[in-house]
């Protein structure tokens, strides 16, 4: 199946119907994220296609089945009768109400009603709290969101907004899930007046194939904390 997305089948979808005899054959792969990071308010392009294989080329109708609360994907498409390759960008929106922090299920469902065929795959929507500035500065990061294999580094910009007349030095550091120390940042200080830093996230190698929510913590002499949060992504296909 040719690479027309980043990953492919990471939605997890594979149909054979029918391996002998005169039972029609069908088989569909998903391809798109399997893990995407946004915060309230936010309206992110998630790129999404399927491919089939099959003896018979009904329409495949592809829309959400399960949405968290406060979140919407779309628009639908399909996989018109005849073809077997569709593409589309579609639009996760969450709305600024949104509380359901931490990893939310999304999931797609596509239907061919002629081959009596239904197949869903899965996307975990990690939905950030909001960003904790304090009246001296607040920190953001890009991108919020790494995909790695256990074990794997990844570098990141954070940049600090400072408030008029404040300049003193920071200290980088991660607030990472009870269940966790094993993810991590290698030690930064940004300078007097300094606005940005590359910063190393690290993780070990025993870390369980998941999505894993943290924040990036900024700390001044004063210990006035900034923080806003992060996603490594663990669940890499």
């Amino acid at each position: 199946m040719p690479r027309f997305l980043p990953r492919l089948a990471v939605l997890a979808c594979a149909l054979a119907l029918g391996c002998g005899g005169d039972t029609p054959y069908y088989h569909l792969d998903w391809g798109g994220e399997d893990t995407v990071t946004a915060a309230p308010g936010d309206s992110v392009p998630y790129d999404v296609a399927i491919q089939r294989i099959a003896d018979n080329l009904g329409e495949v109708r592809v829309r959400p089945s399960i949405l968290p609360d406060g979140v919407t994907f779309g628009p639908d498409f399909s996989l018109p009768e005849g073809e077997t390759i569709a593409r589309s960008t579609a639009t996760i929106t969450v709305s600024r109400g949104v509380t359901s922090y931490g990893v939310n299920a999304l999931q797609l469902v596509a239907e061919d009603p002629a081959n009596n065929v239904t197949a869903r795959g899965n996307i975990s929507l990690v939905i950030l709290e909001p960003p904790e500035p304090n009246e001296a500065f607040s920190i953001a990061v890009e991108p919020r969101q790494v995909n790695l294999f256990a074990g794997q580094s990844a570098q990141v910009t954070v940049t600090v907004t400072r408030a008029e007349g404040f300049t003193g030095p920071l200290t980088l550091k991660m607030d990472t899930p009870s269940s966790t120390t094993r993810l991590g940042i290698e030690p930064v200080t940004l300078a007097p007046g300094e606005t940005t830093a590359q910063v190393r996230v690290t993780t070990d190698r025993s870390l369980s194939v998941l999505p894993y929510v943290v924040k990036l913590v900024a700390v001044d002499e004063l210990n006035r904390i900034a923080k806003t949060g992060f996603t490594f992504n663990l669940n890499f296909n």
